[in-house]
């Protein structure tokens, strides 16, 4: 990879890259890194119907939320330049495809869980005919008005 000679050059840029960036920068980025991966945490605990696992899904967002919050704040001129070279444009829209995920399963858990109450609560019922009623009730009679 380097010729003997090049022993230099190479532990220079690794210097470089390592004072590349400010202390702020580096860890909004560790910060939005480890945002999706709690994202992702709640996608696995709202499709597993793991509620402990959501809480501290959520829990562990709403403090990385303050975090990255925070650390916004206090990033400079130039290392707002440097977003796009540390890959925080790319964070974000994970972010916001993993939120649209999200949102996406929770809404789907919420039809599961009110098909399942209405399939609970339509069991007991007894139809006019006397039988007992299933999830939904028996649609009348149809037919074509020929007339028409």
């Amino acid at each position: 990879m380097f010729a003997p000679g090049d022993r230099e050059f190479a532990d220079s840029a690794v210097g470089y890259r390592v004072s590349f960036g400010s202390p702020e920068l580096i860890a909004l980025t560790t910060a939005l890194s480890r945002l999706v991966s709690a994202s992702d945490g709640v996608a696995e605990a709202v499709t597993r119907h793991d509620r402990l696992a959501l809480v501290k899904s959520n829990e562990q967002a709403d403090a990385l939320v303050d975090e990255v919050n925070r650390l916004a704040a206090t990033l400079t001129d130039d290392d707002r330049a440097m977003l796009a070279e540390f890959g925080v444009p790319a964070l974000c829209e994970r972010l916001a495809a993993g939120a649209r995920r999200n949102a996406h399963l929770i809404e789907q858990a919420w039809a599961v869980d009110a098909a399942l109450m209405r399939l609970l609560l339509g069991l007991g019922k007894i139809g006019a005919d006397g039988t007992v009623g299933g999830y939904a009730v028996a649609p009348g009679p149809t037919y074509v008005d020929r007339g028409a």
